[in-house]
């Protein structure tokens, strides 16, 4: 669940200013869902992002992802951010997740059993609170994957492959 900053800068004496970096969102604003580790055969994601882009480049953005595949918990939340320098960023907030909601079987969870995921999901988090997550799209050899920085610091571990998928193709948070 996150993304890596294009570095751009002027060469010295440069007279011309540096093209604009293309629209990451551009898809969102066509009504398309960002679908992260996706299984075509499947029609499924591990998580699906609905954006809303504002026209000063920022966003507020609906998470749905597979917290755990055992027994299959979903963690929906919202976040907001904003496209820098060609890539999507967003500031970590532990309170994002904290307001979020867990799904079992597309259901909420029982209070005792969402208390007790929800401390996992926050420890999780936890260690990332406060620092910039940005992701920008790479595609090489037909695959598309997600390049993920947290504080500027490029993150590889963290790279996934994603897809941009129409409402109507049927995709679904899962395995």
């Amino acid at each position: 669940m996150i993304a890596a900053l294009l570095l751009a800068g002027l060469l010295a004496g440069q007279s011309a200013p540096a093209p604009a970096p293309a629209d990451p969102l551009a898809p969102a604003r066509q009504g398309k869902l960002r679908c992260v580790a996706p299984n075509p055969a499947r029609l499924t994601c591990r998580a699906i992002i609905r954006y809303q882009v504002a026209d000063d480049g920022s966003f507020d953005a609906t998470v749905t992802g597979l917290f755990s595949s055992d027994p299959g918990i979903l963690l929906r939340y919202k976040t907001f951010g904003r496209i820098e320098e060609g890539g999507v960023c967003v500031m970590i907030r532990t309170s994002d997740f904290q307001n979020g909601m867990l799904l079992s079987n597309g259901k909420r969870m029982a209070p005792n059993a969402d208390q007790a995921m929800r401390l996992q999901v926050l420890n999780s988090v936890q260690s990332l609170q406060g620092k910039k997550r940005c992701t920008q799209d790479r595609t090489e050899d037909g695959m598309t994957r997600m390049i993920v920085t947290l504080d500027g610091v490029a993150h590889p571990e963290l790279t996934q492959p994603v897809a941009w998928v129409a409402r109507s193709e049927g995709y679904a948070v899962g395995r």
